[in-house]
């Protein structure tokens, strides 16, 4: 147990950048949910937790889509790769992501959001590309299962954020 912890330590070390991506991805995507959360007039408590709760939500997201990426490649690709370096990569690759917030996406820059989510596709698709060395077909088709994972996701997070909203709203409107 204790060789299990020090390896995973080890892990957790060597992708602190990586790591450090992911949750400042999830962040980004967050505060753009802070326009809704006002409009809704929560208090800046209910605001900084539901956006903390986002935020590690995205980051974890994000996370899977990677391990999905990262077992198919070590199942298809001829070159294996350490997590560590892989997660790395791949959270470079998924930069666009941290620019969410400026859009405030999905809420008042839709087609700009989905504009980020085709380009961090493309980032993570060029990366195993170069790195694997992998035909331009085989790379899109062995990244878009995580992809689309990441997607189902967000836009069930998204959805229940917006479902949340709508109905407090409409509880506060209710009420004389």
């Amino acid at each position: 147990m204790e060789a299990i912890l020090d390896s995973l330590g080890g892990w957790l070390m060597r992708t602190d950048l990586g790591l450090g991506l992911l949750l400042v991805m999830g962040v980004s995507m967050s505060l753009s949910h802070v326009f809704a959360l006002l409009a809704n007039r929560l208090s800046a408590r209910q605001i900084l937790l539901r956006l903390l709760l986002d935020a590690l939500i995205l980051s974890l997201a994000f996370l899977l889509s990677s391990s999905i990426d990262m077992v198919l490649l070590s199942l298809y690709a001829s070159n294996p790769v350490h997590p560590s370096a892989f997660i790395d990569g791949i959270a470079a690759c998924l930069l666009p992501a941290c620019f969410y917030v400026c859009v405030a996406a999905p809420y008042i820059g839709e087609t700009i959001g989905f504009v980020i989510w085709v380009l961090m596709h493309l980032n993570v698709v060029t990366y195993v590309h170069v790195r694997f060395a992998l035909p331009w077909e085989q790379a899109l088709l062995l990244c878009t299962p995580g992809y689309l994972f990441a997607v189902l996701l967000v836009g069930l997070l998204f959805r229940q954020s917006w479902r949340r909203g709508y109905s407090m709203l409409a509880s506060e409107l209710g009420d004389p």
